[in-house]
């Protein structure tokens, strides 16, 4: 019995090691690293990197979601290149410019030889040269046999109108 418990006090004695010795006599061996010098260009490469797991919540003992069929990873393939010709391709284009009024005639004035353009827009006739502004933002450039040019001075967009015989009754 007195053997016995002499066993037991040896084993639970928390200040002998397993090799017989004291937690005293064992020498502390620092780890041997190469650079300890802080990264700052490894850490910002590392800040930039996008993460492309399947973005679980590791917090949740929920599953994943299934991952995407082949034809949804098609159609998303299919988006991805549409948005990115698009976004070569630059802003959408402005609407076309929209002239309110409508060219049906010229003439040349004999005094001076000037080309006027007749334009109706419901009851209102306008009568215009070269270089005139109607409606206070179309200003007509030129004036052709059959056609006009107009411009806006907002904008700066350009509309071509043809000349359109007037129907009367």
């Amino acid at each position: 019995m007195l053997v016995l418990l002499v066993v037991i006090y040896r084993d639970m004695r928390p200040d002998v090691m397993a090799g017989g010795g004291t937690s005293e006599n064992i020498a502390v061996q620092p780890l041997r690293i190469p650079d300890p010098d802080l990264h700052l260009n490894r850490l910002a490469e590392i800040q930039k990197m996008d993460y492309t797991g399947n973005h679980r919540n590791i917090f949740s003992a929920t599953p994943p979601p299934p991952p995407p069929s082949k034809t949804e990873m098609a159609k998303k393939a299919a988006a991805a290149a549409a948005a990115a010709a698009a976004a070569q391709a630059g802003p959408p284009l402005p609407p076309p410019l929209q002239v309110p009024l409508t060219f049906y005639g010229m003439a040349i004035d004999p005094k001076t030889g000037q080309k006027l353009a007749f334009f109706t827009n419901g009851d209102h006739v306008y009568i215009a040269s070269q270089g005139q502004t109607l409606l206070g933002h179309l200003r007509l450039l030129q004036i052709g046999r059959n056609t006009v040019e107009f411009e806006d001075t907002g904008s700066g967009q350009m509309a071509t109108l043809t000349m359109t015989p007037l129907l009367t009754k």
